[in-house]
Formats: structure tokens, C-alpha cells, sequence
């Protein structure tokens, strides 16, 4: 399903980060899906969850979720945020529901709204100022706005064409790093699982070790460009310079500078190495900068983010998921329900060639990463075996047992690097490749592979 909508998010930064002893981060998550007058909306109060797991991972210490929230309510819980973000370190708001634009003012949607006409904007709905308001006094504040543009209010409203317009207006505010998930004319995705592929690349860039704030826009842009294939473009309108702020890691050798000119001239090779790998975001990327900065300042954090691309699952990197499926039926085992055999040089993160879904080969079984269907009725989740009893039989080859597929299962190391696997099924052997997303022992891999004929 689609559905224009339009994320804000909003970064306005203040001198004196990190210098209260006193400072703290906190967080009002709001979701707003079940409105009484007008279309539900499912996925608010998924990415509502989503997004809020996310920062209470990163560190945020306070983090509350107002679900379906009327209008009384909705005041009520911006004035108590307001007081719970003076002072702080981080203050941040994200917001998912209906938004209107309407008269050259940005309006919030509560649950309780009726909006029979534009002029009951001011008497129906939260105007957002008052919500940007509410983060006033907190160093670093953030707001992430994300508003459905397919709004069902404007339906009836005589008259008001020229007033009103879909989606929500830019904000044009010195320091703001502004986020559209969708540019102009373009549409922003569902998605086919339990989030939106905003939300989702938003949850998991927030938890990435030693990604600066200035970075996050472009990153999570890069994403969803990754994710829906080119069809969904986030548009960013500003741009944050200065000292590099950081959610999560910071670097050994204290904070670094994002200049104000991208100029190669005014950034250091340790800088310019850290940057080219967080955009590159593969498990290749970081150990290049680890190879060529070993004793950089950011080695601790290419190693945080090597380890968690070769283990998504357990060390918290965020799962691409799939439909329920028909009948939602899985009898496979979990990760550890299943013993650890021997390590092997194909030990990894490997991406299936049929359906883009991310297995991980972990001494001697396969398991999923993300989620996907099998045969309609079937869907396979994070963390459950699908080969089990894996093992060297010769120079890049492998045998196992599939347990979805139910046959044996021979994998073969090609010499480009990635694995031809052929399993046994009735009546017709079923075939695909793994592409190589990165293994664990690079050393034991290249040796293995140089032995391929």
C-alpha cells in the first residue's frame, strides 16, 4: 500500500552540548492511527514503537509513548514534555498522524478532530509551533514529524484549494536539518512489513555507532533509495555544520569537525577515511578504514559497526521484515535451539539472489536475518535455522541439511566470491546464489577461495 506522506525532521542545535553534569535525553514519541472521524492509519503506532526501542537503545533516559491521543490530550502531553526538556541534553518529539498545511500554518491532527472546515484548524487541531515550542531549552532538539499527505479532512472543504495543500510546508529555521521522506510529486511507501522503510532506516541510523547528527539525513535518504529500488526519494532541504554531535559512540580522540566547506582541503585523512565508510555502510568499508587508519579515532566505532552488520540480529541492527504471510505458519527452529558445529571461512552475512532477504552462517548452521515467505502460507522469521549440519566436504564446498526446503543442501564458493547453492528437492533440484555481505574471518575466506578451480 502507499501513502504520500512527509517527514520532518527538525535538529536545531545549541553551544554547550554535553556540558551539564545534570543534562539527561529525553523523548515523546506520539502515534496517532485510530482517528474517529476519518481513516485509520496502521503504521503510526508500529514506527511509534519502532522509533522509541530505538532510543531507549541509544540512550535517550526518558522515553514516553502517547498513543491516539484527542485534542486535551495532546496539549496536556506537550506542556509536561516542555518542563521534562528544559535543561536537557537531547529533547527530541516524533510524531506520526495526519498533517495539514493550511492558511501558511502546519497543523498537528488529534484523534477527536471533526474539521469540517478550514477554520476549525485553529479550534481542532495542534498548531506546530506549539509542538517545536515544547523543545525549547534542551541543547540539542529534534523533532520528527511524519504526517500522511493523503488527508481524508480536506475532502469536504468548499473553497479552500488556494488555503490548503497536502503534506505539511518546509520550515525554514537556521540550524534545522530538515528530512522529507518523499521528495515533491513523489510518493513515500508503507512498506510490505510491519514498518515503513522511513521508520525503519531511521530506527536502526539512530543506533549507528559514530554516525554524526549532520550525516543522518543523507544515510537514511540512501536507505530508502536502497530499499524501495529508486521509487522513493527523501528530500533534504538544510544542512547542520560544525562540531560533529553523536547519539551514539564518539571518537577516541575527542569530537571531530564537520566543516562548513566539504572541501578535501578542510578535513583530515582520519575524517575523510570515517566518512567514506559510513557511506559505503558495508562490513568491507570499515575494515578499509581500519586497514588504512589503524590507529584512527574512529577504530572502536568501524569495529561496533563491523560487528553489527555480521550480526544484525543479536547485536541489535534493524531487520528487514516481511508479510505475515496467508497462514503465518513456522515450525523451524530457533538460532540456539539448534547446536554450534565447527567455524567455517564462510561464516557471514550472506544475501539471498531470489528474494534479497539476509541469511547469517554462524559455525555449521544458516539463519534468517530478516523475515520473508515461503510457499504463500509460510514465513520464516529473524533468527530461525533454515540449514542446519553444515560442513567443509572439499576446497569451497559445503554441505548441509535445508530445513525449509527439505533436502540436502550443497553450497559451492565461486571464484567472484559468492556461494551457488543446490539443494535436493522433488522432482527438481532448486537452485539460487548467496551473495557475499561480509564473513566473520576475512584471513580463513581469502584462503579458501584461493583454493577455488
Amino acid at each position: 500500500m502507499l501513502r504520500f506522506c512527509l517527514i520532518f525532521a527538525g535538529l536545531c542545535l545549541a553551544l554547550g552540548w554535553g556540558q551539564s553534569a545534570q543534562a539527561k535525553r529525553v523523548a515523546l514519541v506520539i502515534a496517532n492511527g485510530e482517528y474517529q472521524t476519518a481513516s485509520s492509519l496502521d503504521n503510526p503506532p508500529r514506527d511509534g514503537e519502532l522509533v522509541a526501542a530505538s532510543l531507549r537503545e541509544a540512550g535517550f533516559e526518558t522515553v514516553q509513548i502517547a498513543r491516539d491521543l484527542p485534542f486535551d490530550q495532546f496539549l496536556a502531553r506537550l506542556r509536561q514534555f516542555r518542563d521534562e526538556a528544559r535543561g536537557a541534553e537531547a529533547a527530541l518529539i516524533y510524531y506520526a498522524g495526519h498533517g495539514i498545511e493550511a492558511k501558511g500554518r502546519n497543523w498537528l491532527v488529534p484523534t477527536d478532530a471533526k474539521l469540517n472546515s478550514v477554520d476549525d484548524l485553529a479550534y481542532e487541531a495542534i498548531d506546530l509551533d506549539l509542538a517545536m515550542d515544547a523543545l525549547d531549552g534542551a541543547q540539542l532538539r529534534i523533532a520528527v514529524l511524519d504526517a500522511c499527505r493523503n488527508n481524508p479532512f480536506t475532502v469536504d472543504w468548499k473553497g479552500t484549494t488556494r488555503a490548503v495543500t497536502r503534506g505539511l510546508a518546509p520550515i525554514e529555521v537556521d540550524d534545522v536539518l530538515v528530512i522529507y521522506a518523499a521528495a515533491p510529486g513523489m510518493v513515500a511507501y508503507d512498506g510490505e512489513g510491519d514498518n515503513s522503510p522511513f521508520a525503519t532506516s531511521l530506527a536502526r541510523r539512530i543506533l549507528q555507532p559514530g554516525l554524526p547528527v549532520q550525516m543522518l539525513g543523507g544515510m537514511v535518504r540512501d536507505d530508502v533509495l536502497t530499499a524501495t529500488e529508486g521509487e522513493q526519494r527523501p528530500f533534504i532541504s538544510a544542512s547542520i555544520t560544525g562540531r560533529a554531535i553523536y547519539l551514539v559512540g564518539t571518537p577516541s580522540a575527542g569530537p571531530a569537525m564537520i566543516p562548513t566547506s566539504d572541501g578535501p582541503e578542510n578535513k583530515d585523512a582520519d575524517l575523510m577515511a570515517w566518512e567514506a565508510a559510513l557511506k559505503l555502510d558495508t562490513v568491507a568499508g570499515y575494515r578499509a578504514y581500519l586497514n588504512d587508519q589503524p590507529q584512527g579515532a574512529f577504530t572502536a566505532l568501524a569495529e561496533q559497526n563491523v560487528a553489527q552488520l555480521l550480526d544484525p540480529v543479536r547485536l541489535g541492527g534493524k531487520l528487514r521484515k516481511g508479510n505475515p504471510g496467508l497462514l503465518g505458519l513456522s515450525g523451524l527452529p530457533g538460532r540456539y535451539d539448534v547446536p554450534a558445529g565447527e567455524a567455517l571461512a564462510i561464516d557471514g552475512v550472506w544475501t539471498l539472489s531470489t528474494n534479497k532477504k539476509r541469511i547469517r552462517i554462524e559455525r555449521g548452521r544458516a539463519f534468517a536475518v530478516d523475515s520473508w515467505i515461503h510457499l504463500v502460507v509460510t514465513r520464516v522469521y529473524s533468527d530461525q535455522v533454515v540449514v542446519k549440519d553444515m560442513r567443509r566436504t572439499g576446497p569451497g564446498i559445503f554441505d548441509g541439511r535445508d530445513i525449509l526446503l527439505q533436502g540436502k543442501s550443497v553450497m559451492k564458493l565461486r571464484k567472484d566470491g559468492n556461494l551457488d547453492v543446490r539443494v535436493g528437492t522433488f522432482p527438481f533440484p532448486t537452485k539460487y546464489t548467496l551473495i557475499r555481505e561480509g564473513v566473520d574471518d576475512p584471513a580463513a575466506y581469502a584462503q579458501e577461495r584461493a583454493g577455488v578451480k
